[in-house]
């Protein structure tokens, strides 16, 4: 005969084990997650560093061009010396045969020679100092010799020497000077105003080869 006793004891530990081997099972059956990996630190935009330059490599912007002054060159400085002295010499003979040429269109000639020559000569001496740029006085000895001999003649002879020595083969040279240095110059102020010059030595060379033309045609006077 059964013990009704015993039989629940029975039950009760079968139903005890099961329970704790269902436990074990589904604790086998679980595969465990790996470690989730440390997410990366957003970089603010705008802050990466540029391609290439690593750990302690100077990142600072280079310096503006607009603080970085061109030291004169040898070439600037016998810019400025020839440029100076020939700009007396034609200012001084300009002034000499504004009050003495025969011609009055070669004493109109003369008068803008001594204008636009003295203002050229006062903005050179302005840019020559800017720059420590040295500007020599007095004018070539051969200009000097060509304004002494103005000065001993008179009528169209006076007017012929102006126009040959400070109209037409100077500004050739001159116009020459100017170019190059607009061209290659160190100094950005001395190649402006050679560029801005330029243009108004090709005038005065244009209008001294017209008026030795007509002279050289109607006999000098008029």
């Amino acid at each position: 005969m059964n013990n009704p006793v015993l039989t629940t004891n029975v039950r009760t530990t079968t139903l005890i084990a099961v329970v704790a081997l269902s436990g074990v099972l589904a604790a086998c059956e679980r595969t465990p997650e790996p470690p989730a990996a440390p997410a990366d630190t957003p970089r603010a935009e705008g802050n990466a560093p540029p391609t290439g330059l690593g750990p302690g490599s100077d990142t600072s912007p280079p310096p503006s061009s607009a603080a970085q002054t061109a030291a004169p060159s040898p070439e600037d400085n016998s810019f400025v010396t020839a440029a100076a002295a020939g700009g007396r010499a034609e200012a001084e003979a300009g002034r000499l045969m504004a009050g003495r040429a025969a011609d009055p269109q070669v004493r109109a000639f003369a008068e803008m020679l001594d204008k636009e020559h003295t203002a050229a000569n006062t903005e050179l001496e302005r840019i020559a100092g800017a720059n420590g740029i040295p500007l020599p006085q007095g004018m070539a000895p051969a200009s000097r010799e060509h304004i002494e001999e103005l000065k001993t003649l008179t009528g169209a002879e006076a007017d012929a020497a102006f126009l040959r020595h400070f109209g037409t083969t100077a500004h050739e040279d001159t116009i020459a000077l100017f170019e190059r240095q607009a061209k290659s110059g160190q100094v950005p102020e001395l190649r402006s105003f050679a560029a801005d010059t330029a243009p108004k030595l090709r005038e005065h060379l244009r209008l001294a080869r017209q008026l030795e033309e007509r002279l050289a045609t109607d006999g000098g006077t008029r």
